[in-house]
């Protein structure tokens, strides 16, 4: 019996430290200070991710204006190329176009007639194939003869260095006169031509009422 008392004796002894160790449940419950606490903290995070949020936007938003400035800029740069290219074709065809005149003025003042030499002929006719191969660079380079005489006059493609008392059979305003021919190149006037306008001439009636 005594050893029994003596065996149950430690057992109250552990469930009395155990009753000591334990933890009152109201303090597992966080108080209304903690909560106080962790409600500013949790307010300051939100304002720290509500501002790394903006700068975010920010910078999305610059790095789609540079690439939209780059883009434009590599546009511009091009376009840049392509027009200093046009104008330098153009210079060169312009001197071309100035070669075609002389070749035509040539051809006009020494036309071949049928009496001529042959030597003459011959000449003439070398003469007129290089011309016709020059005509038929320009024109693979994209180069045409505006259509003039008969035309109605238009300033974009037409320049007035005359005008032309009009007989009865002509409109007012219409080219009679080419006096130097002008090209296209593509849709664009490289070159206007030089006209001689048709212009009727008031009545004498008209003349002396205005006197």
């Amino acid at each position: 019996m005594e050893e029994k008392q003596e065996e149950e004796a430690p057992r109250g002894e552990c469930e009395g430290d155990q009753q000591e160790a334990a933890v009152p449940a109201e303090e597992l419950v966080p108080g209304e200070e903690e909560k106080e606490t962790k409600q500013p903290e949790l307010e300051l995070l939100q304002q720290e991710l509500a501002l790394l949020e903006t700068q975010l936007q920010h910078m999305r938003d610059r790095y789609i204006r540079a690439i939209a400035d780059l883009d434009n800029a590599r546009k511009r740069g091009k376009q840049a190329i392509l027009e200093a290219r046009a104008q330098a074709v153009a210079g060169v065809l312009l001197d071309l176009l100035g070669l075609a005149d002389n070749f035509e003025r040539a051809l006009e003042t020494a036309r071949a007639r049928p009496q001529a030499p042959a030597k003459t002929r011959a000449v003439y006719d070398g003469v007129a194939l290089i011309y016709r191969q020059l005509l038929e660079i320009l024109e693979r380079r994209g180069v045409k003869p505006i259509a003039a005489v008969g035309e109605p006059f238009d300033p974009s493609r037409h320049e007035a260095v005359a005008q032309i008392p009009a007989t009865e059979d002509q409109k007012d305003g219409t080219v009679a006169l080419e006096m130097q021919k002008g090209y296209l190149l593509g849709n664009q006037v490289l070159r206007p031509s030089k006209v001689g306008v048709v212009v009727h001439e008031p009545a004498k009636g008209k003349k002396e009422a205005q006197q």
